[in-house]
């Protein structure tokens, strides 16, 4: 049973740059049998996604680092260092990094997957310490177009 067991040690995993953050992918959806993924997000300052629902994940993000403004069903959420939030399925969320400091966070997603999304569009990058450019237009338009293909809606 050994063949099943994922060790991902620290500043491991493949780093992918999209939206202005980095994700690390510590356990693919492949590496738990599809049960769930986990990822190390670098969110640099003003960094975040814009709010979005996933139809089929639940997310669940821990910060380890610093400060991450949540937005969750219309409702903000300071959350320091140590909170965790959990958001279902089909609840519109994003969150913001409001301050000038790197913050870091674990983000869960069961069951795994949606992180091949950021792999599709994402750059894969080897220095997690630089903040990445914005997306082209390119990539973006990319990434609208396979947000369906994962469940993702863009909410404004």
């Amino acid at each position: 049973m050994t063949d099943k067991i994922k060790i991902t040690e620290s500043n491991g995993g493949k780093h992918i740059a999209i939206a202005g953050d980095i994700n690390s992918i510590m356990a693919s959806k492949e590496d738990t049998g599809g049960t769930y993924s986990m990822l190390e997000a670098k969110v640099f300052p003003n960094g975040g996604p814009m709010p979005h629902i996933q139809t089929r994940e639940h997310e669940g993000f821990y910060v380890l680092d610093g400060e991450i403004s949540f937005t969750v069903d219309g409702k903000e959420i300071i959350a320091k260092s140590g909170t965790f939030v959990n958001v279902p399925p089909n609840v519109t969320h994003s969150f913001k990094n409001k301050t000038d400091i790197l913050a870091k966070m674990l983000i869960i997603l069961a069951p795994g997957g949606l992180e091949n999304l950021f792999v599709e569009v994402g750059d894969e990058v080897s220095d997690t310490t630089i903040q990445p450019s914005a997306m082209s237009e390119d990539k973006i338009k990319k990434f609208a177009s396979l947000l369906s293909d994962y469940g993702v809606e863009i909410k404004h």
